[in-house]
């Protein structure tokens, strides 16, 4: 009785065994030219997560999978380990050989792409002293980046870096001026590029390949990823879409900067403004968990005070009632202080002031909340929307000063213009006259720049900044150091003086110092210095235009 029963024991367990293989078979059924698969293989392909979607499959790659029997998430972790142990100490072909061997074992692991490249043009470039040798080792960390990019299919990361790489590393190197010059004319470096990108689509005012063009068609496939749906990890949304842009912008002041004006540059400048206004139509996501335009801000300021008017024409002067109020009860400084403007602000009334603005500030629902009771509804629906309209103006401001957006749109405004261009002009050819060791024509340039500057700034106040100073001190210097070897002073109307004295105090080590009376006379009828003084700006590479 005892072996009839464990008999059909067995044969129930095996029946059993035998119908759970049908709904296993039907889950797990792989993806064939007949058909899409099992459930398991048609979810794998929706998300694309399986590895013939994530991007290409390499024979070497599976082959080290199988060997690790079922372990390669140990391994690449110990490897992991190894390599940061080697770059401590500055191992470079150990921590290379040892994030090539990661990228064998798992080769949808981001990071390591991005170590690597950065490690090859970056840190391994750094160990040499020819600029040749440095260029090709940046090449080496731009077609690993592309590798990684046909591993892992439309991985907006590495698609974004690609492009980081090729404008920010060409053209923002020591070396730039090289970079720039050699990529410009790299067939074979373009041919593999055309593999991923058309850089046919991306010539300068040469007509060849410019390095920021080329970026910018890597950070458009990235955003062509994020906009089919593949999801972006670790990167801002907001700095993330800026840089395309920004390539745009780059590419039109490197060339002004290597002697490439006039229409070229016009041109330039225009492309660069349209690029930006296509930045502020961009839906930005953001961590309050709806999406952004950062070229609203216009149109929802003007919501803002539509409403206002409406709600203050409801309830009449209700709201400076409800301030005149609160104005009473504040202490006799903050009473004091409250109606100051900013300019009048200093050390004895800035903390009154701003103590008396918050707690003299009348929010949209306390007016909406002492209206009378047949208009209580309707104020209380339009400061539910100010208050709505209000917040989205702050956050959209908040995003705006990330990426410095206003001072980027203006600068593009301007720079697109014949005064602007005439302003750089009048600048780069007073330059040549100063290296020529022309101090007569190089004044009368300089000085014509001046005035061109001073107009523009005078059209865009915005530009009069800190960063428009940066782009002029070196010119402004050697002016200055031009009026020293001519013994003649600042002029008294010099139209650019606040920018100057803002430069000399953040500076003040790099001003020049006036020559003793003695000297000067001693030098009186001395030919001008026949090499110009050390200024640390950006040599003009061998092919750059000059100005017309």
């Amino acid at each position: 009785m005892s072996q009839n029963l464990s008999f059909w024991r067995k044969v129930v367990y095996v029946g059993i065994i035998t119908s759970l293989l049908v709904p296993l078979f039907l889950l797990g059924r792989p993806t064939t030219t007949r058909g899409p698969g099992g459930v398991l293989a048609q979810l794998r392909a929706k998300h694309n997560l399986s590895q013939a979607n994530l991007g290409d499959i390499d024979p070497a790659s599976e082959s080290m999978k199988l060997a690790t029997l079922g372990l390669r998430g140990v391994a690449a972790n110990l490897l992991w380990s190894k390599a940061n142990e080697y770059k401590k100490t500055e191992d470079w072909d150990a921590l290379s050989a040892t994030l090539n061997q990661i990228t064998k074992l798992q080769p949808n692991f981001i990071s390591v792409w991005e170590f690597q490249a950065h490690n090859l043009s970056y840190n391994v470039s750094a160990e040499f002293d020819n600029y040749r040798h440095r260029y090709h080792w940046v090449k080496k960390g731009i077609s690993f980046l592309q590798d990684g990019v046909r591993h892992n299919r439309d991985n907006p990361r590495l698609l974004h870096q690609i492009g980081w790489f090729m404008g920010q590393k060409f053209g923002r190197a020591d070396e730039h001026v090289y970079f720039r010059r050699m990529f410009r004319e790299d067939k074979d470096f373009h041919d593999e590029i055309n593999r991923d990108v058309r850089v046919d689509e991306a010539v300068g005012f040469d007509g060849r390949p410019d390095n920021w063009l080329v970026g910018r068609l890597w950070y458009r496939r990235a955003y062509e990823a994020v906009e089919k749906g593949t999801p972006l990890k670790g990167k801002s949304p907001l700095v993330f879409r800026a840089d395309g842009p920004m390539s745009f912008v780059n590419y039109a002041a490197d060339i002004e900067e290597e002697g490439v004006l006039g229409d070229e540059a016009l041109r330039a400048w225009q492309t660069a403004r349209k690029g930006w206004e296509e930045f502020g139509r961009v839906q930005i996501p953001t961590s309050w968990g709806h999406s952004l335009r950062l070229g609203d801000l216009s149109t929802v300021n003007a919501e803002r005070e539509a409403l206002g008017k409406r709600i203050d024409e409801l309830t009449g002067g209700l709201r400076e009632q409800i301030r005149q109020e609160k104005i009473a009860k504040l202490s006799e400084p903050e009473r004091q202080a409250v109606d100051l403007k900013r300019e009048q602000l200093d050390g004895s009334n800035a903390q009154h002031y701003f103590q008396a603005q918050q707690k003299t500030a009348v929010a949209h629902r306390e007016v909406a909340d002492r209206t009378a009771p047949e208009i209580r509804q309707r104020a209380t629906a339009l400061a539910a929307k100010l208050e709505d309209r209000d917040t989205l103006a702050t956050r959209i401001m908040n995003y705006r000063n990330i990426v410095n957006y206003d001072y980027w749109e203006i600068r593009c405004t301007a720079e697109a213009t014949k005064a602007m261009v005439r302003a750089r002009e009048f600048l780069y050819n007073g330059q040549k006259a100063y290296e020529r060791t022309d101090p007569d024509l190089a004044r009368k340039l300089y000085e014509q720049a001046w005035d061109q500057w001073a107009a523009v700034f005078r059209e865009y106040p915005r530009l009069n900044d800190d960063l428009t100073a940066d782009d002029l001190k070196d010119g402004l210097r050697r002016y200055r150091r031009l009026l020293l070897q001519l013994d003649q002073e600042l002029p008294e109307k010099f139209p650019l003086r606040e920018m100057l004295k803002r430069i000399d105090e953040k500076e003040p080590h790099l001003a020049p110092k006036p020559k003793p009376t003695a000297e000067i006379k001693a030098d009186t009828g001395a030919k001008p210095a026949t090499t110009p003084p050390a200024t640390g700006a950006k040599s003009a590479p061998p092919t750059a235009k000059p100005a017309p």
